[in-house]
């Protein structure tokens, strides 16, 4: 029997891609301000890394948080800023899903997917549907253009929430922002 501290095979492998998209990010970032003739600043390279570390979306204000209890002395103006310079670099992506609030998610060696918003619980589920990417393809192609990049943003009804008045995708989001201070 493996010893209780024993790191699982999968997560040392895990360990291993998080690092090399955290370097690939990084170096991307780098590119980026180097050609813009800024500077990459401690603070930068901390929220490359916050960003990096994350698997899902996140807000400013929720990074801030984390900077904050990690110890890094950073304004909030400062991590919007920032966010806002990662997003131009594309090292994160930046979403506007109609509640005022923009949230972030990693660009870097992330695959393209779509969102669902829940308009109850403004639970974010990503998505990937080969049938839907294909008609996106067919209406470009029958009006003659070439794709891009698009997005899709799909805003639901929780039908848990009208039938139940419970939501288990609410409370958990709820007890997630609890735990991390969020109120």
């Amino acid at each position: 029997m493996p010893p209780a501290d024993a790191t699982p095979p999968d997560a040392s492998q895990s360990q291993s891609a998080a690092d090399a998209t955290l370097k690939v990010a990084l170096a991307a970032f780098e590119d980026f301000l180097r050609a813009r003739r800024l500077k990459m600043t401690g603070q930068r390279r901390t929220m490359v890394r916050a960003a990096m570390a994350q698997s899902g979306h996140f807000t400013a204000e929720e990074m801030h948080r984390w900077l904050s209890r990690d110890g890094e002395p950073v304004s909030l103006a400062t991590v919007y800023r920032g966010l806002a310079v990662l997003e131009e670099a594309a090292v994160v992506e930046g979403h506007d899903f109609a509640d005022g609030t923009r949230r972030y998610e990693r660009a870097v060696d992330r695959e393209h997917h779509d969102h669902m918003v829940c308009v109850d619980c403004r639970a974010v589920i990503e998505f990937t549907n080969d049938r839907i990417e294909e008609l996106q393809q067919q209406v470009v192609d029958d009006h003659g253009f070439t794709m891009q990049d698009h997005s899709l943003t799909l805003f639901v009804e929780c039908k848990a929430w009208h039938a139940e008045g419970s939501c288990s995708r609410r409370e958990e989001r709820e007890a997630r922002r609890k735990a991390s201070g969020i109120g």
